[in-house]
C-alpha cells in the first residue's frame, strides 16, 4: 500500500512539473502574483465554510446533547480533523476517528462517536446535493460547455450517489432482521447503529439541517472562486463561478484517495478553466493558489491536533470506527 500511494504522490508531483512545463512557468506566476496582497484576504475566507461545517456538526448531535458541546471545540475538531484528512493518505478517513477525541468529555463517547458517523452521511449528501443543485443552475443558465452524454451521466451519477449514501443510512439504522444478521459480527458497528437510528428516527429535521449546513459549505467555495479571480484579474460571472466549484468537487468524489490533492488539484482547475473558454495557464495558477490555502490550513489544523495529542487532552482515547 505504501508503494502505490508513493507511487500516486509522484504521479501527481509529475503531473504539476509537466503542466508548468507545457504553460510556461513565467506565464502562471504572472496569474499568481497578481493575487499579491489578496491572498491575506483568501486564507482567512476559509473560516466561514469551517463555521458552517461546524454547525453541520452541531446538529448531528441531538438537541439534549449538543447544547453541551461549545462551538469553538466543535470548530477546533473539525479544522484538526479536516487537516488530518488532507495530509495523511486514509481516503478522509484519518481524520474522523480523532474528531470524537477532541471533544473532550462533553457528551457521552457514544453521542460524540454517534455525531461523527452521522455528520460523515450529511456531508457526504449535502456534497451531493450540491452538485445536483449546481448542475442544474449550469443546465437552466445554458452554458454548454458539456456535451448532452455528459450532463446527462454527471447528473446520473450524482443521482445515483445519493440513493447509495441513503440505502447505507437505511443497511446501518434498519432494524429488519436482514440488517440485523449482515452487522451482527461486528459489535462496533453494533454499538453505533442503535444510538444512529434513535437519532435518526427523533431528529429527522436535525439531519435535514446538518446536510444543509454541510452543502452550504460547499457552495461557499463558489464564493472562494469569485474572491481568488477578482484578485488574479480574471473576470469570471456567478454562474460560471458555481461551474467551476461544481465541477470541482465532482472530481475531488472521485480523486478522494489522492493525499493533499497533488496534482489533482492544478490538474483538475486547467482542465475547467479551458472547458469554460479561459486560458488554461488561468486555470493552473488558480488551482495553485487554492492549494497553497488548502496547505496552510491543512497545516494549521495538522498542528491542531499535534498540540491537542502532545498535551494529552482530551484523555480519551480516539475514536475507532469499523
Amino acid at each position: 500500500m505504501k508503494i502505490l500511494q508513493r507511487l500516486i504522490l509522484a504521479g501527481g508531483v509529475i503531473t504539476i512539473v509537466l503542466l508548468l512545463w507545457r504553460l510556461h512557468p513565467e506565464l502562471v506566476w504572472s496569474q499568481i502574483s497578481a493575487v499579491g496582497w489578496g491572498f491575506l484576504f483568501i486564507l482567512p475566507f476559509q473560516i466561514f465554510d469551517h463555521m458552517l461545517n461546524a454547525q453541520g456538526w452541531r446538529f448531528a448531535f441531538s438537541a439534549s446533547d449538543a447544547g453541551a458541546v461549545p462551538f469553538w471545540r466543535l470548530m477546533k475538531a473539525r479544522i484538526a480533523g479536516d487537516g488530518v484528512n488532507y495530509l495523511t493518505p486514509s481516503g478522509t478517513i484519518a481524520g474522523e476517528l480523532i474528531r470524537p477525541a477532541m471533544l473532550g468529555d462533553v457528551a457521552t463517547k457514544s453521542a460524540r462517536n454517534c455525531s461523527v458517523v452521522v455528520a460523515k452521511f450529511a456531508q457526504a449528501l449535502g456534497q451531493m446535493a450540491f452538485i445536483l443543485v449546481g448542475l442544474v443552475f449550469v443546465v437552466l443558465g445554458r452554458m454548454n460547455f458539456l456535451e448532452g452524454r455528459e450532463m446527462t451521466l454527471s447528473l446520473c451519477g450524482t443521482v445515483l450517489a445519493i440513493g447509495i449514501i441513503a440505502l447505507s443510512l437505511y443497511i446501518l439504522t434498519s432494524s429488519a432482521d436482514w440488517a440485523e444478521r449482515l452487522w451482527r459480527r461486528s459489535p462496533r458497528v453494533a454499538s453505533l447503529r442503535e444510538p444512529m437510528r434513535d437519532y435518526l428516527l427523533a431528529h429527522p429535521g436535525r439531519f435535514m439541517a446538518s446536510t444543509i449546513c454541510f452543502m452550504l459549505g460547499f457552495a461557499w467555495g463558489g464564493l472562494e472562486v469569485l474572491l481568488v479571480c477578482y484578485f488574479m484579474g480574471v473576470a469570471i460571472s456567478p454562474l460560471k463561478a458555481l461551474a467551476v466549484e461544481v465541477l470541482s468537487n465532482i472530481i475531488d468524489s472521485l480523486m478522494f484517495f489522492v493525499p493533499a490533492k497533488v496534482g489533482t488539484q492544478e490538474a483538475g482547475k486547467t482542465a475547467i478553466f479551458k472547458l469554460l473558454g479561459y486560458r488554461a495557464s488561468v486555470g493552473l495558477a488558480f488551482g495553485l493558489v487554492r492549494h497553497l490555502r488548502e496547505f496552510l490550513w491543512a497545516c494549521g489544523g495538522f498542528a491542531l491536533y499535534a498540540f491537542n495529542k502532545a498535551r494529552g487532552l482530551p484523555p480519551q482515547p480516539e475514536a475507532r470506527f469499523p
